[in-house]
């Protein structure tokens, strides 16, 4: 008797799934206003910053608004700023455009769905709930003291493990460089989104498929996972 093994897709957060540079712009913003010479933070402005988590954006955006803060009073404001984010996470922040259904779609096929992200689990989870689609997710791996960061691909795996599937039958959605190497170092497919956060052309990192939107996304997973049952998904 075939044993036919379930593929699972694993979402990074932040600029895969969900749009979240509103929010913490308006988290740095509500940190910076004591000082005058601090303008507000566009749209444009934070996804340059974003990659390597909330303590980078922080000191990236303090070089690029040209503050030189005693190293107090930048400590100080970055507790300022995380504490802010903490408290509203997902108030601007919304799935991107096609998303839920997509998310629906695979779920309805039975098929095991993860996300796997650098940002804090707490928050990812908060996120996620907040925006109606926690219960879709087989697994959430976020970032914890105990777990490294991708490009590590521990937490990959983890993910994998946690939503009941084998890497085997995996593949990889993210939209920059960590994504593409967690996915690289074990083996399975990846598919880059352009429309996220990546700091360089994402079409200049290496992937199984580079794709613009989620009906683009849509049709390379279903393209994937309709491999036959007993077959490895393809990295190349």
């Amino acid at each position: 008797m075939q044993h036919v093994v379930t593929p699972t897709v694993v979402f990074d957060l932040d600029g895969t799934l969900v749009d979240t540079v509103p929010d913490i712009a308006a988290a740095l913003d509500a940190a910076l206003a004591r000082y005058p010479s601090s303008c507000a933070t566009s749209a444009r402005e934070a996804a340059a910053m974003m990659g390597d988590g909330l303590t980078a954006f922080f000191w990236r955006a303090l070089v690029a608004k040209r503050l030189h803060l005693e190293a107090e009073e930048a400590t100080d404001a970055l507790h300022d700023f995380l504490a802010a984010y903490r408290r509203s996470p997902a108030t601007l922040s919304r799935l991107y455009p096609g998303i839920r259904s997509l998310l629906a779609e695979l779920t309805a096929a039975g098929v095991h769905t993860a996300v796997c992200t650098n940002k804090v689990e707490p928050i990812a989870l908060q996120i996620l709930d907040q925006l109606g689609v926690l219960k879709v997710f087989d697994a959430v791996v976020g970032h914890r003291d105990d777990r490294p960061k991708k490009p590590d691909p521990f937490p990959l795996v983890e993910a994998i493990d946690r939503a009941g599937g084998s890497k085997h039958r995996a593949l990889m959605i993210g939209d920059s460089e960590p994504d593409s190497r967690a996915a690289a170092a074990i083996g399975i497919p990846v598919i880059l989104v352009s429309y996220g956060y990546c700091p360089v052309p994402v079409r200049t990192l290496t992937a199984t498929h580079h794709v613009d939107d989620a009906r683009e996304l849509r049709s390379q997973i279903l393209q994937l996972i309709s491999t036959s049952p007993d077959a490895p998904l393809s990295a190349h």
